[in-house]
C-alpha cells in the first residue's frame, strides 16, 4: 500500500486490509515522504499489539512518486515482500472481507498467475457512483480484451510475486504501468477476472487518475499496440 498524504481515507484503506476471512498476510505499508498525519496513522495500528507482527512500514526520504511516478514505490514493496502472492491496495480504497479469500482460492484452484475483481466506485463520502464490471472470462478472453483496453482494476489484482519479478516487474511506463505490466503477462500466463464486486474503488479530485486521464487515454493507444505485438507473438 503506497501512501503519500493519504490521512484523509487511510484509517479506512488500512481497516479494510486488517478485517480480512484470510489472515496470513504482511500488510507493507510504504509511506512515501508524507507530509500530513499519515505516518502517525500507521503508527497507530502498526503499535498495536494486534497487529505489530502483521504490518511492515517503509518510510521513504523523500517522494518518489514525485520524481519517478509509482512504479518504484511498487517494485520497492514488491521486493521485500515475503509472500508468495501479492495484493495492490491503495490508500484511498476499501477491499471488501472476501477478497483475499476468493483471490486465493482461485489462484491456486486455476494455477493462474493474475488475478482481479470487480469494483464498485464511491465518492469521498463512501457513497455508491456505479459498478466496474470488467471482463469477467478467463484466460483467453483477457487476451483478447488487451486489444480493446486495460483488462484489470489495477488496486484490485493480486498476482504471483516469483513470476512477476522473472518477466521484469513494473517498467516506468508513468500513469499506465499496470496496462503495460499485464501486456507483458496475459500473453503467457493464465489471468482472471472475478466477476463478484469484491472492492470499492474511491474517485476523488485528488486522484492521480483524474487529473492525467487524458495523457492516460493517449498512452493506452500505444499500449494497445505493443498488446497486439506481445499477442501475436505468443501465437508464433
Amino acid at each position: 500500500m503506497p501512501v503519500y498524504n493519504g490521512e484523509k481515507f487511510l484509517k479506512e484503506a488500512i481497516e479494510s486490509i486488517l478485517n480480512q476471512s484470510f489472515q496470513d498476510f504482511e500488510l507493507i505499508i510504504i509511506n512515501d515522504a508524507s507530509t500530513d498525519n499519515s505516518l502517525n496513522i500507521i503508527n497507530k495500528y502498526s503499535d498495536n499489539i494486534l497487529y505489530k507482527n502483521k504490518i511492515k512500514i517503509i518510510n521513504n526520504k523523500e517522494n518518489l512518486f514525485s520524481k519517478h511516478g509509482i512504479v518504484k514505490v511498487l517494485n520497492s514493496g514488491m521486493k521485500i515482500a515475503n509472500g508468495k502472492y501479492i495484493a495492490r491496495m491503495d490508500a484511498d480504497d476499501i477491499s471488501l472481507p472476501e477478497r483475499f479469500e476468493k483471490q486465493i482460492n482461485i489462484l491456486e484452484k486455476e494455477n493462474a498467475t493474475l488475478c482481479g475483481t470487480w469494483a464498485i466506485t464511491i465518492n469521498e463520502d463512501g457513497k455508491e457512483i456505479s459498478k466496474m464490471n470488467y471482463p469477467k472470462t478467463s484466460w483467453i478472453g483477457n487476451k483478447f480484451y488487451l486489444l480493446k483496453g486495460n483488462p484489470f482494476i489495477h488496486p484490485t489484482v493480486m498476482f504471483n510475486k516469483e513470476t512477476i519479478q522473472n518477466i521484469g516487474s513494473y517498467k516506468n511506463y508513468k500513469h499506465i504501468e499496470d496496462y503495460e505490466l499485464w501486456t507483458r503477462i496475459v500473453p503467457e500466463y493464465k489471468s482472471i477476472n472475478i466477476p463478484e464486486y469484491l472492492f470499492k474503488y474511491r474517485i476523488h479530485s485528488n486522484q492521480i487518475t483524474r487529473k492525467t486521464n487524458l495523457e492516460m487515454r493517449l498512452k493506452g493507444i500505444k499500449i494497445r499496440f505493443l498488446g497486439l505485438f506481445r499477442l501475436i507473438k505468443s501465437i508464433l
